[in-house]
């Protein structure tokens, strides 16, 4: 009974785990303009790799075979892509404070994909942009267009 136990944790956690990128990094601060923006260009491509993990031929057979490992991946691709959000932001923030141009474009372009926002109900969206407008992440500019796309 304690071989089947240790197998079945070991299929559950043995699914697809997109990597899931720490928000703040050591040296973040000392990258210039031009390594800020690859940071977030690398983000971008880890979102995308969990946004691909979740859809994947792995995750149908997981989800047709073993459901708790299905499950299980599928919240680790949202973790991933959380993290990737928030590296994103965070990386813009810093843009900010060095005046780098573009920050604005970036923040924009990020902004602008309604999959940025946890997408689970009105209230928490609304919640969620709010918190990144307090934390400096967003202009009051971007605040309100995030806002009235919500809401819209």
């Amino acid at each position: 009974m304690k071989n089947i136990l240790i197998l079945i944790v070991f299929f559950i956690f043995s699914c697809a785990k997109p990597l899931v990128v720490e928000t703040i990094q050591p040296g973040d601060d000392l990258l210039n303009c031009a390594d800020l923006k690859q940071e977030i260009e690398e983000a971008k491509k880890i979102k995308q790799e969990a946004e691909l993990s979740k859809a994947s031929g792995g995750n149908f057979a997981r989800a047709l075979l073993f459901w708790p490992a299905w499950a299980q991946s599928l919240n680790n691709a949202d973790d991933a892509i959380l993290a990737a959000n928030n590296r994103s932001f965070h990386l813009i923030k810093v843009m900010r404070k060095k005046k780098c141009p573009g920050a604005e474009n970036l923040e924009a372009n990020i902004i602008d994909k309604p999959k940025n926002v946890v997408e689970t109900n009105l209230a928490e969206q609304l919640k969620t942009i709010k918190d990144l407008y307090e934390d400096g992440h967003l202009s009051e500019e971007e605040y309100t267009k995030a806002k009235k796309k919500i809401i819209d």
